[in-house]
């Protein structure tokens, strides 16, 4: 099967074409995929809950907020943050449970001196289609 990792081109115009062709086909599929009727996965949703709770408990004591959102920015997402100017964890085995259920895991600074772990969770919904 031939994937097509060396594309050429010839110049910027191929470029920029290229480019805005895949923007309109994944904008295309997630517009698609935001009018699929879905029902909620309650194994996932548990699993957020028990992200949700586990961070709350693992910061108590600290400036850290603990947040969640949910079907943001797509109805099949989810996600778990914590925020603070220091975040420590020192029970890493439940820090690494929560890691293992979320899809994705970011840390990055903010303004005033704080930092943001977010946890994120895909398929928060499944298709019924």
């Amino acid at each position: 099967m031939e994937y097509g990792f060396d594309k050429t081109f010839l110049t910027d115009e191929d470029l920029e074409q290229s480019m805005d062709d895949f923007i309109e086909a994944i904008s295309q599929e997630l517009e698609d995929e935001e009018w699929n009727t879905t029902v909620l996965d309650i194994q996932k949703s548990k699993q957020i809950q028990f992200a949700y709770s586990v961070l709350k408990y693992l910061t108590r004591g600290s400036d850290a907020v603990v947040s969640y959102k949910l079907h943001e920015p797509f109805k099949t997402m989810g996600s778990v943050s914590v925020e603070g100017k220091s975040i420590e964890f020192y029970q890493p085995e439940w820090f690494a449970r929560v890691a293992e259920f979320a899809s994705n895991t970011e840390v990055y600074p903010l303004a005033k001196n704080r930092v943001r772990l977010t946890f994120t969770f895909h398929g928060l919904t499944k298709s019924i289609d």
